[in-house]
């Protein structure tokens, strides 16, 4: 009795909250579609009934006035319209159909009539009075039902733990990709497979975001002596060099590949660095005279401050093929154009290092020196070289680093004025017949 006094109380409710869902849906406004569609289709938003039971669809709104049927297993509604020879008192009735039990039967609550129905309706088939209930047996009943539900789903609790396992493992895949690899020694071997794929891949391919790549990877190896001497000579060599120029290429191919320019003389320069073997490979390539042509023509200042470092770390390795009138007044006017605070500092210290006694030049001259030649012998991180003091003019330098700082104003203003004045100096201490200090000096009034 208490298990049908559950059902009845779900009944009424139910009852009492169609009532109040009509009389709210006639009191608002309805913007609803007329129609409902969900994966299975289409269908009217207002069941349509007609004499036999049919089942109410999912969302549909049953209309006052007919006669309803619910499944408490399956939880469907059915509906049909009332029959005229039914007591209209009972019109608004609804059904229950119980399939719990061994036969189906159904319970008719509502109407005047309720508390008559209820009396006289019949006993669930099948099931026992209150005092024959077997509560273990019940116990037992519900535990196998539970059980054969679960069974019937696809591999029961083993699908249910397998998909949590499967959502487990994607969470760490997911979580190991964001996480970045752990950066492991390659070896020499490996090493030397990756500088052969990197550098084809510059070589061949077609896309600016792989060269780019690509060049980064051969970036970390040109630090290394033997890839570093690899890379400042024969085709390694040219695969660089080739990204520095826009032949053949529109404005904005151009463009699109200043990320690659500049990268590949930045490749360029770490290989050089601090690097005798590497510097004189790439001088007897003509190196030099390349990067200091393609100074005069690039136009981005990104790349024009990887070339310039490229440039500078070649020539500091080696002054007789810097000394060379012409490279230095080129050097002098790029200066000159250029309006980059970075860029022009890296020019001045180039010139700096030229000038610098104390700087460690290395000879590329493999001529032994004679007894009559004015020799200095200066140390350097291979051992102790002779290098060639010659005349260079250098006026086109001493000249402009000295316009830059001609007034008190421009040396207030000027942050990097105790570099050029520093320049000034080495180039007039060096090369005294081509650099004379203009009067006037604002260091001279300090």
């Amino acid at each position: 009795m208490a298990r049908f006094a559950s059902k009845l109380s779900l009944v009424l409710g139910l009852c009492a909250a169609i009532a109040l869902a009509n009389v709210a849906k006639h009191a608002a406004v309805d913007n609803r579609p007329e129609v409902i569609c969900n994966s299975g289709g289409c269908y009217p938003r207002v069941f349509r009934p007609t004499t036999e039971f049919r089942e109410v669809l999912e969302g549909q709104e049953i209309p006052p006035g007919l006669h309803v049927q619910m499944d408490f297993v399956t939880h469907k509604k059915f509906a049909k319209l009332m029959d005229p020879s039914e007591n209209d008192k009972d019109a608004n009735s609804i059904l229950v159909v119980d399939t719990e039990s061994p036969g189906t039967f159904q319970h008719q609550v509502g109407g005047s009539n309720q508390d008559g129905i209820l009396a006289n309706m019949p006993p669930p088939i099948d099931l026992p009075t209150d005092d024959e209930i077997d509560h273990a047996k019940l116990e037992e009943s519900a535990r196998m039902k539970l059980q054969a539900a679960f069974d019937s789903m696809p591999g029961g609790f083993a699908d249910l733990n397998d998909s949590e396992q499967q959502q487990q493992q994607q969470q760490q895949q997911q979580q190991q990709q964001r996480q970045p690899k752990p950066n492991v020694p390659l070896g020499k071997h490996g090493e030397h497979q990756l500088f052969v794929d990197k550098l084809e891949i510059v070589k061949t391919s077609s896309d600016n975001g792989a060269i780019f790549d690509a060049l980064e990877e051969l970036q970390d190896l040109a630090s290394d002596m033997e890839f570093g001497l690899q890379l400042s000579a024969g085709e390694e060599l040219k695969t660089l060099v080739d990204q520095l120029h826009c032949n053949d290429k529109t404005d904005a191919e151009c463009d699109n590949r200043r990320l690659v320019r500049a990268k590949a003389a930045l490749v360029i320069g770490t290989a050089v660095q601090n690097h005798e073997a590497a510097q004189n490979a790439a001088f007897k390539a003509n190196l030099h005279k390349f990067l200091l042509a393609r100074l005069e023509k690039e136009t981005d200042q990104q790349v024009l401050r990887k070339l310039i470092f490229a440039y500078g770390n070649l020539v500091r390795g080696s002054q007789n093929e810097f000394i060379l009138d012409e490279e230095v007044s080129r050097l002098a006017k790029v200066y000159k154009e250029n309006a980059d605070p970075e860029f022009r500092r890296k020019c001045i210290y180039i010139m700096s290092d030229f000038a610098d006694p104390d700087m460690q030049f290395i000879s590329n001259d493999d001529t032994p020196t004679t007894e009559g030649e004015d020799l200095g012998t200066k140390g350097n991180m291979t051992g102790s070289t002779t290098v060639v003091k010659e005349k260079v003019d250098v006026s086109p330098w001493c000249e402009t680093l000295q316009q830059e700082n001609k007034t008190d104003k421009d040396r207030e203003n000027h942050e990097d004025w105790e570099i050029i004045e520093r320049a000034i100096e080495l180039l007039h201490e060096s090369y005294p017949e081509t650099c004379a200090l203009v009067k006037n000096n604002p260091k001279d009034e300090l």
